[in-house]
């Protein structure tokens, strides 16, 4: 069984309503709300408390292009960097869908620039919950993959495009969770 995690409202592209920390099952997935930050890995936590037959996690949201990322492109995260440019985790790729990195705060990203981001050799987005969604799994020893949609670059009217490129790209965002099968 798997796990599918998203932050916000917005970022659910099934017909599903979906409750903050409360899983909802939906074409042989189990959608979860989960927020930001630290509730996020709490209501995760739960959730897998709650469902022990969920071997994986696929976190599903919206991601600013800090470099190289065009808006609309769906994306693996592979890597994962903290703000200072120190590798703090990889995953593995998720099949058809291009590689990037993600840089990991805990603050709504506002287009500040990274120095050490042209070092990471693949697009990179900035991201608030795949490290702690990432600790969860990997202290449970459960496979977890990120998949980001790029929604913005950071600046200007940061909720109204996320919103767009979300809306705009649903269909396609469907697809790649359904294809997306249990890894083994």
């Amino acid at each position: 069984m798997k796990i599918v995690v998203f932050a916000t409202p917005q970022e659910n592209p099934f017909p599903v309503r979906l409750e903050k920390g409360r899983p909802e099952p939906h074409d042989g997935m189990l959608l979860l709300l989960a927020g930001v930050g630290r509730r996020a890995a709490e209501r995760l936590d739960a959730a897998l408390d709650a469902h022990p037959a969920a071997r994986v996690v696929i976190e599903f949201g919206g991601a600013a292009g800090v470099a190289d990322a065009a808006v609309g492109d769906h994306h693996t995260v592979t890597r994962l960097f903290d703000t200072g440019g120190a590798v703090v985790g990889t995953l593995p790729a998720v099949p058809g869908l291009a590689p990037a990195a993600a840089v990991c705060g805990e603050t709504i990203y506002r287009g500040e620039a990274f120095p050490w981001g042209a070092a990471a050799g693949m697009p990179l987005l900035y991201t608030m919950e795949t490290a702690v969604l990432h600790a969860v799994c990997r202290r449970r020893g459960l496979s977890f993959h990120s998949i980001r949609l790029v929604t913005d670059d950071g600046r200007g009217d940061i909720r109204g495009r996320y919103e767009h490129t979300l809306a705009a790209r649903r269909d396609a965002t469907i697809e790649v969770l359904r294809l997306f099968g249990e890894a083994p």
